[in-house]
């Protein structure tokens, strides 16, 4: 059986390589903790990529390889969006999920934007780990299968900002 963190790395070389197909412009952030502050060590989690439009800016992407189960994707709420979520306020870069598509794995991918996350997920609790996760339909992703695709991200909108603003990060 594979475990979650060799299936996240499998999941990060996929996007690498879809990157590199795609000639995209980007840097692959090194995971190894020897490399970095220790501002990422409890509270900001550090992204997988930063990826670059060139006429536009940067975005940070952290890669998921979960399976959608039930129609819906997971995101454990304190231990990645919080996280993330303060990244993105620190550095003032978007944070973005990259998900694999299980069916076309590595050519086709489901992204959305950490804060719509926070806006459609519904909070569920993780009754063996006691710990609260984001469930995220589906339909709430934004389906990249090539480099002209990524587009979509520039017209990924919020149904409103009120989930957002009600809530309490630490």
């Amino acid at each position: 059986m594979v475990s979650i963190k060799d299936q996240g790395q499998i999941g990060e070389q996929a996007l690498n390589e879809w990157l590199k197909e795609q000639k995209l412009s980007y840097v692959a952030v090194c995971q190894s903790t020897e490399t970095f502050s220790p501002l990422f060590s409890a509270d900001v989690k550090r992204p997988d990529f930063l990826l670059l439009f060139e006429a536009l800016g940067m975005i940070a992407v952290d890669v998921k390889n979960y399976k959608l189960s039930g129609g819906v994707f997971t995101l454990e709420l304190e231990a990645e969006l919080r996280r993330s979520i303060a990244f993105e306020r620190l550095f003032r870069l978007p944070v973005w999920y990259a998900y694999c598509d299980e069916n076309n794995f590595g050519k086709e991918w489901h992204w959305i934007s950490a804060l719509k996350a926070i806006e459609v997920g519904e909070v569920r609790k993780n009754s063996k780990k006691s710990t609260s996760f984001l469930a995220i339909k589906k339909e709430h992703f934004e389906h990249i299968a090539s480099a002209i695709d990524l587009s979509k991200l520039y017209t990924h909108r919020l149904p409103s900002v009120a989930k957002i603003s009600a809530t309490p990060l630490k």
